[in-house]
Order: C-alpha cells, then sequence, then structure tokens
C-alpha cells in the first residue's frame, strides 16, 4: 500500500514537522506493509500533482496549514482518503478558544480564561489580566508546540508576554496558571493509552523542554493515578469529532481538579514526543502505531 506522508509546510511548527514525518515514514517502511514517501506541503501542492499513485495520506504538518483543516480540505478535494480528524474537527480544536468554548458547555473544565484583541488598548488589556488575577499563561490561540507561550508571574511581564503573543495572532487567550502536575493522554479512535505525567527540569514545559531538553521526565502512569483526565480525554474527542491520533493536554491541580488545556490532532511523533511513549508503555511500536492508524481508517471507510 503506498502512503502518502505530507510533512514540514510553512508554519512556525516545520521543523518538528519535518522530525514527525520522517519517523512517520520510517516506521511505516518498517512494517514491510507500505511504500510511505514523504513530501513537503511547502515545495508540493497537492491540488496540482497527480497524487493517484497514493492509497492513502498520513498527514504529519503540525500548526497552521495542517491542524486547521487547510491540509484535510485539500486531500477532501482530490479524493485522496487520510489518516486522522476530519477538516471541521481540525479547524474547531486548533482554535483553543472555540474549543474552550464547546467543552465547557459540555461540563468539561477548562482554566478560567479571558480573551484579549490585538487592537485594544494596552492599558485595557494589562488591566484585564490583572482582574483575572497572577499567575496566568499567556498564549496565541491557534499555534501549538508551546510557540508565543509565556507564564506571567508579574504585572512587569504583561506587556512583553502579550507581545509574544500577538506576533503569531490577532488574538489572544490568557488563562490562569494552574499549579500542579503536567499530564498528558493519548487518545487512538476513541481509546485512551496510558497517561504521562511531565517533569521538566526548567520552570515549565516549553518548547526546548518538549524538543531538545534531555532532563524532561516522562512517568508512565502505572497505577491509573490520572484515570479521571484519561476519560475526559475520550470524551473531549468524541465531543469534538476528532479521530486518529490525538493527544489531549492537562494540568492536574493540587486538589486532583482536572483543566483540560487543549486537543493535538496531529501531535508529534519526534524521539521527544508523547504519542510514542504512550503506544511503547502499551506494548506498542512506532510501527505498530503508525500502522494501527492507517488500519483503523480503512475500516472506517467510505
Amino acid at each position: 500500500m503506498k502512503v502518502l506522508v505530507l510533512a514540514g509546510g510553512n508554519s512556525a511548527e516545520r521543523n518538528v514537522s519535518l522530525q514527525s514525518g520522517s519517523t512517520v515514514a520510517l516506521a511505516l517502511t518498517f512494517t514491510g506493509k507500505y511504500i510511505a514517501d514523504l513530501r513537503d506541503p511547502a515545495e508540493f501542492n497537492l491540488l496540482t500533482s497527480d497524487c493517484s499513485q497514493w492509497d492513502i495520506a498520513f498527514p504529519m504538518v503540525h500548526g497552521t496549514g495542517g491542524e486547521d483543516g487547510v491540509l484535510q480540505r485539500q486531500l477532501g478535494r482530490i479524493g485522496l482518503m487520510y489518516v486522522g480528524s476530519n477538516a471541521e474537527a481540525s479547524e474547531l480544536t486548533f482554535d483553543k478558544i472555540r474549543t474552550n468554548q464547546l467543552l465547557s458547555q459540555h461540563g468539561i473544565t477548562v482554566p478560567p480564561e479571558i480573551v484579549l484583541q490585538k487592537n485594544d488598548m494596552a492599558a485595557d488589556n494589562h488591566n484585564a489580566i490583572i482582574k483575572l488575577g497572577l499567575p496566568v499563561v499567556v498564549k496565541p490561540p491557534r499555534q501549538g508546540s508551546s510557540i508565543g507561550v509565556s507564564i506571567v508571574q508579574t504585572a512587569e511581564q504583561i506587556a512583553a508576554a502579550l507581545s509574544l503573543a500577538f506576533e503569531y495572532d490577532e488574538e489572544c487567550l490568557v488563562e490562569q496558571y494552574i499549579d500542579g502536575a503536567e499530564v498528558t493522554v493519548t487518545v487512538i479512535d476513541g481509546k485512551a493509552y496510558p497517561a504521562i505525567e511531565i517533569r521538566p527540569a526548567t520552570e515549565w514545559y516549553d518548547y526546548d523542554s518538549k524538543y531538545a531538553d534531555n532532563r524532561t521526565q516522562y512517568i508512565i502512569d502505572t497505577d491509573n493515578t490520572f484515570q479521571t483526565a484519561s476519560d475526559i480525554a475520550v470524551k473531549a474527542c468524541e465531543i469534538c469529532g476528532v479521530t486518529g491520533i490525538a493527544r489531549v493536554d492537562f494540568r492536574i491541580d493540587t486538589l486532583g481538579g482536572t483543566y483540560l488545556l487543549e486537543v493535538n490532532t496531529i501531535p508529534g511523533m519526534t524521539s521527544h514526543s508523547l504519542v510514542p511513549k504512550s503506544a511503547a508503555a502499551a506494548g506498542l511500536s512506532m510501527s505498530d502505531l503508525c500502522d494501527l492508524a492507517i488500519q483503523n481508517r480503512l475500516q472506517r471507510l467510505p
């Protein structure tokens, strides 16, 4: 079976995407069941190319152009079946503001938040954050890999945090910082895999902690301490219409309160990434994981 692995693109997560795509292509090749071709949408136009040679696509484009429904709509237009969430679910979950609103309506807890606009008065935005209460997490609502994210501890840090977030979006999502454990849950077509607690060596789980710092600790939840998070992750994916491989991130406070942070429809598949670690804890190799995603998609035909 011939698989088109799409990775790269033009987003701020391009480099991570290229690593993820290379890992997936190699894993599929190792199964002996697939011929995997890696293409970069930044250099390869799906709409003007002959894609009839491939049986299925495996999108690994992180960020804008990949997780926001754009790529999925292109694949739909050319009639090439693909692994993962459809365009509507991708577009929804890429927008943390819309996702939080929907999940809150269904009883899922997210951190207390406010949404700020780039063209609003700086003083008004500053005062709104102070009213929400420090510390807060300031983030662009349509980015990933902690790009543009800041943890603000003092009033003096607000201006720089907003400036950074507004480099990536016209809106800014500001959430109360939840003190406690950082936990992530992999969900593959409605099934939760072992939760992982993340313990970065630095102040928080930033870009370097995710992709470069070998001191970051990943603790597999072998005793179901975070079963509540796993249950919520499955429910959140169902509410949002998410299929394929997904990763749902949480903060668990010191009293056990579980706060959903985001739903990722094309999570990283690098050597530092969380989904492969969770799958390995369940006995799945990278090749097993990628094969499972394709086989699950084939069972959902058409």
